[in-house]
């Protein structure tokens, strides 16, 4: 696997001088294509964890990763306001890095603002009626549930997100009314090694603090048909993950060092991909060319992002 590092005010220059001097020399060539990377990335995501919860008690559900979830049967109802009685299911994904941000397309950004961050999860919960069907439950008026977010270093000022689709995209906003949530903590208590917060809303939760950058990426390729390609931008000092829609990525900070990851898929299920390092220090144009990477090379490169 091959790591490019490239100043991007010097990359836009060459890449315009090559790009007219192939417009008089060369043919028009046939591009590579590749099917939606979607259900590639969606067999790679964290499993949901799963708890019954049976009787009341003092212990949090804890997951996998270390997160804990405080959250009673009291403060939970059906979608008709009916109370809720034992047993119930507690379902939790947790995603702590890079790596299964990308696999889940969940970037950590509040449009037009990145997200510093330090962990997304999904907490819901689920009942059977008394008519035998599932039904996903909901926090009652007013209530809200304890949750802790685990950390290697912990971050100052980091605020409570929620998850919701804005333009078909996945976002997240700071502000509970957006979500229909109850009032809760606006910002994360810091502890030694985690996060804790009063949450007022079930369903996606990111630990994160806001950023407005003004430097965006777009991408183009000689060789590849771009359009079900997977393109993700990955700015290491604040863990933030965008994802390029319409072949654009979301706006950084000057003086930005970001990884660019592209993975493609074609219809025999070969993998290929471009791995970059950008110094990012305005917008510009920045040129895919996918190789061929085994499953495993792939997923060791995510999770050395």
């Amino acid at each position: 696997m091959k790591r490019i590092i490239i100043s991007l005010s010097i990359m836009i220059g060459l890449i315009w001088l090559i790009s007219c001097s192939r417009e008089r020399i060369e043919p028009t060539q046939q591009l590579n294509s590749y099917e939606p990377i979607d259900d590639y990335l969606d067999s790679k995501k964290q499993e949901e964890q799963e708890f019954e919860i049976t009787e009341e008690g003092d212990s949090p559900i804890q997951g996998l990763q270390g997160t804990k979830i405080w959250i009673a049967k009291d403060l939970l109802m059906f979608p008709d306001s009916s109370d809720v009685d034992f047993p119930f299911t507690v379902k939790l994904v947790e995603l702590y890095t890079a790596k299964d941000m990308i696999y889940y397309q969940l970037p950590t950004v509040e449009r037009p603002k990145i997200l510093e961050t330090d962990g997304e999860i999904r907490v819901r919960v689920f009942k059977e009626d008394e008519n035998g069907v599932v039904q996903e439950l909901l926090l009652k008026p007013d209530r809200v549930f304890a949750i802790e977010m685990p950390t290697d270093s912990v971050r100052e000022d980091m605020k409570v997100y929620y998850g919701y689709t804005l333009n078909n995209k996945p976002d997240w906003t700071a502000d509970v009314s957006d979500v229909n949530g109850n009032s809760a903590d606006l910002y994360f208590t810091e502890n030694s090694n985690s996060y804790s917060a009063f949450i007022g809303k079930l369903g996606w939760i990111n630990c994160g603090k806001p950023h407005l950058g003004f430097n965006g990426l777009t991408f183009t390729s000689e060789t590849d048909e771009l359009d079900n390609v997977g393109i993700f931008v990955y700015q290491p000092t604040y863990q933030t993950v965008s994802q390029a829609y319409a072949l654009t990525s979301d706006n950084f900070e000057d003086s930005t060092f970001v990884k660019v990851i592209a993975m493609g898929i074609n219809s025999d299920n070969e993998l290929f991909y471009t791995y970059l390092g950008v110094e990012l220090n305005s917008s510009g144009s920045i040129p895919i060319t996918l190789e061929s990477i085994s499953d495993d090379q792939l997923t060791a490169l995510l999770d050395s992002l």
